[in-house]
């Protein structure tokens, strides 16, 4: 008996096994797969773009008017008409850029 409990003695110290761990295998590595080529993505259509570039300058314009509305008429205390006066644009260049 001594010698096979000093034979499977041996063997675990040349096997460098570690008690109570499960061993795994490692799965192996999938072979590389070709690439398969996609389309390209379809460009947006000029109308869609033609959209986009409206509605951008339409929102300009609409948050230019409203702040008009609200620096010069609500925060003014003035009337909303005098907005569409270029005297009154005249005015506010000369008190901005005022020598």
């Amino acid at each position: 008996m001594a010698s096979r409990r000093s034979a499977i003695q041996e063997a675990a110290k040349t096997q460098k096994a570690v008690p109570n761990k499960k061993l795994t295998r490692r799965p192996a590595a999938p072979e590389p797969k070709e690439r398969e080529k996609k389309p390209a993505p379809s460009s947006r259509s000029a109308g869609t773009q033609t959209m986009r570039v409206m509605l951008t300058i339409v929102g300009f314009v609409v948050a230019i008017l409203l702040g008009m509305i609200v620096g010069y008429a609500l925060l003014g205390h003035k009337s909303i008409a005098d907005i569409l006066y270029p005297e009154t644009w005249a005015h506010i260049f000369q008190l901005v850029f005022a020598p």
